[in-house]
């Protein structure tokens, strides 16, 4: 999986004032070393003429660059990894309760738990609902 920002998130303190910022990514084969810069402006395009004229700044990140920025993104894959076989219903191991960690009051939710990547908000949806019924606040 590569990624590739053109900006960063739409924070209104993130951006000047009058622009707006987007954040898109790519799946892309392992190793990819190329850029799916133009792919993914194309597709935009596609659907929003003028929209190349309008960019006012970019950053590109390659899946390598992405795995030397942080260790955990292998490949550059921002997912957690893969989801085949059982990895869907036990990740990060096969637990009754995949959002502990052990720790009273320590959660995790990420791609790495379920529902798994591409099912964005839901792990931490899952986490927090697991906090409060164990805070017996639910």
């Amino acid at each position: 999986m590569g990624y590739r920002s053109i900006a960063g998130p739409g924070d209104a303190e993130r951006r000047r004032a009058g622009r707006h910022v987007i954040w898109t990514y790519a799946h892309v084969p392992q190793g990819y070393a190329g850029d799916a810069g133009a792919l993914i402006d194309a597709q935009i395009e596609r659907f929003a003429p003028g929209f190349r004229d309008r960019i006012v700044q970019r950053v590109d990140t390659s899946p390598a660059q992405l795995q030397a920025w942080d260790p955990n993104l292998v490949g550059g894959d921002i997912g957690g990894g893969s989801l085949s076989g059982t990895q869907q219903f036990f990740r990060p191991s096969a637990s009754p309760n995949p959002y502990s960690l052990g720790v009273p009051g320590l959660y995790l939710c990420s791609s790495s738990t379920p529902p798994g990547g591409g099912v964005h908000g839901m792990a931490g949806w899952h986490a927090a609902h697991r906090a409060l019924r164990e805070l017996g606040r639910t």
